[in-house]
């Protein structure tokens, strides 16, 4: 069953899917000019007849990390391996372009485990996620997801410094 990288014709789908999810507070919800504009972050998986089945995103930060985004499975599929197929796809697009950890924020850390992901307690060991998308997130200060990460974590920022950015989490957790 095929995985791919999204297109700009899968926009819509992906932008229902996601945020049929956002109602229940599963995943934030994106705008479609966002998933838009952020198309070439997804992947899709379809089933060998081309129906759409689920998508998720990575988003690079830099060489040191990226983030899975938004990974979700359309009810009917759940069940099959569809979100693992997904996952691995993200990891080996990871891997592609040579970056050293992959990060995420779930609220179903078991799902995340048993692909290698681990639970990272300080959240500022992540300050790029932290200072480029966390400040701007609805749930910066009542915030339930868990922090995960795939690899090393790193210890290099490009976008902020780190003394701000911990002081932030503090202020979150």
């Amino acid at each position: 069953m095929p995985i791919r990288k999204a297109r700009l014709q899968d926009a819509e789908k992906v932008h229902a899917l996601v945020n049929s999810l956002s109602g229940d507070g599963t995943l934030l919800s994106r705008p479609f000019a966002e998933i838009c504009e952020n198309i070439r972050d997804f992947t899709v998986a379809e089933s060998s007849g081309g129906e759409f089945q689920g998508c998720g995103a990575l988003h690079l930060y830099g060489p040191h990390l990226a983030e899975v985004r938004s990974i979700v499975v359309r009810p009917e599929w759940k069940g099959c391996g569809r979100g693992q197929d997904l996952l691995q796809a993200l990891l080996e697009e990871a891997e592609q372009h040579g970056v050293g950890c992959v990060c995420l924020f779930t609220r179903i850390p078991e799902f995340f485990q048993s692909a290698g992901f681990f639970v990272v307690e300080d959240r500022a060991a992540l300050p790029d996620k932290i200072y480029k998308d966390c400040q701007v997130c609805p749930r910066l200060y009542r915030c339930d997801e868990v922090a995960m990460a795939h690899g090393v974590l790193p210890d290099v920022s490009i976008l902020g410094p780190r003394e701000p950015v911990e002081q932030l989490v503090r202020l979150a957790t």
